[in-house]
């Protein structure tokens, strides 16, 4: 176990790095959200899932770098970490990475946007189809019911 200052440095050092994972990480998070929509208990869950995900890089970090000692050293390079990425980084990647989906998806939206109608007409016609064999079969049901009723009282009579 080393007590030097320069082992300290390193210790601080990487904890800093830590916390600069993180915040990426969280910022994903937040670049999913403003793509897709997402009901408040998924929020919750996602939630969930990135902090049980921070703890194990935590864990693992603490493992690694200090061969799991943590000291109050440690923790506030974590956070030191997280707040220079928020204060110098999270802007410009938040805008470069939303910027850089948006290209991405901008042809599946028009793709979308211009098969949309037809697939509604689609649909429309099929459910009408569907409609006119349904009453089809249903009246070719009756009818063999009603022959089945004929040919009973037929068989019946005495």
């Amino acid at each position: 176990m080393s007590t030097s200052a320069g082992y300290e440095l390193t210790v601080v050092a990487g904890a800093m790095a830590c916390g600069v994972i993180l915040a990426f990480l969280y910022d994903l998070f937040r670049i999913k959200r403003r793509f897709v929509r997402t009901s408040a208990i998924f929020i919750h869950i996602e939630d969930l899932l990135f902090w049980l995900v921070a703890a194990i890089i935590v864990f693992l970090a603490s493992y690694i770098i200090s061969s799991g000692e943590t000291r109050f050293y440690f923790f506030s390079g974590i956070f030191f970490g997280g707040f220079l990425y928020y204060a110098l980084l999270s802007k410009i990647v938040m805008w470069t990475l939303t910027e850089l989906l948006e290209a991405v998806l901008w042809p599946v939206r028009e793709i979308l946007r211009y098969l949309t109608p037809v697939a509604r007409r689609f649909l429309m016609n099929g459910k009408k189809l569907l409609g006119k064999t349904r009453n089809r079969v249903a009246i070719k049901a009756y009818h063999i019911g009603v022959d089945m009723r004929r040919l009973r009282n037929v068989m019946t009579k005495k």
